[in-house]
């Protein structure tokens, strides 16, 4: 338990900072060349800082043995290199995705003109939309996060050999339900606490009402992200004894 709680700690120190470069890094000016490339390196440090704490988190849950969070930071300071480098992979993937989110209106009136060619009724182009929509959804929070999650596991664990050997929960059904719902409850719930907005009487209270949903959404998003990290990386049952003892 100490050792949770210690590597708990870590994590809101480490995801508060990167989350407080995040929002300085977007205030940052690139009009001189100087300013860009101060903007493209504080980028690059918060992936690496959110790396880093992820990472450690991964490496700490798929240790079989028992693991201070101190030796867990160490191997995702370590194996931060490979790490880093997939999520990069990943922040690109998402990015391609976003990219045809907003290009896939011009197949969408194709696709309905043409079942209503074939079908010979009108296919209206927001009915092929929706089912883009619902697909692109699927790909985002269920079958990505689903197979890449054990890989980034294995690479927090392993390093560069983790992209040759990633963990097995990907083929376990449970999984598929379990992981997306984790994600959910870590990046949407958050968003939609922060952005939810109360009818509040003065400034005051509306300043003590967003301190209060923004305080509550970040030790959502750091909870329920450690018990993903446990779910993704086998769930070592750290907290309960052996239910079986060898005998004499």
């Amino acid at each position: 338990m100490r050792s949770i709680f210690q590597l708990a700690a870590m994590h809101f120190v480490t995801s508060a900072t990167a989350l407080w470069l995040g929002y300085y890094w977007l205030s940052v000016p690139e009009s001189r060349a100087g300013m860009l490339a101060w903007s493209a390196a504080v980028a690059l440090f918060v992936v690496l800082a959110m790396s880093w704490g992820c990472g450690s988190g991964l490496a700490f849950f798929a240790e079989a043995d028992d693991r201070r969070a101190v030796e867990a930071w160490r191997a995702g300071l370590r194996h931060l290199l490979p790490f880093a480098l997939a999520v990069l992979v990943l922040i690109l993937l998402y990015w391609l995705l976003a990219a045809w989110a907003g290009y896939s209106a011009k197949p969408v009136f194709r696709i309905a003109s043409f079942l209503t060619l074939k079908l010979r009724k009108p296919v209206r182009p927001a009915s092929v939309q929706r089912i883009f929509d619902v697909a692109l959804w699927l790909v985002r929070w269920m079958l990505i996060p689903v197979l890449a999650l054990p890989v980034l596991s294995a690479v927090a664990k392993s390093g560069w050999r983790g992209f040759a050997a990633p963990g097995p929960n990907s083929k376990k059904w449970l999984y598929w339900i379990e992981a997306p719902l984790l994600l959910l409850c870590a990046v949407r719930l958050p968003l939609l606490l922060l952005h939810w907005v109360p009818r509040a009487g003065g400034f005051g209270i509306q300043v003590a009402s967003f301190a209060a949903r923004a305080g509550a959404a970040y030790l959502l998003f750091v909870g329920v992200w450690l018990m993903l990290a446990f779910v993704t990386s086998a769930g070592k049952p750290r907290l309960t004894q052996p239910s079986t003892v060898v005998s004499p």
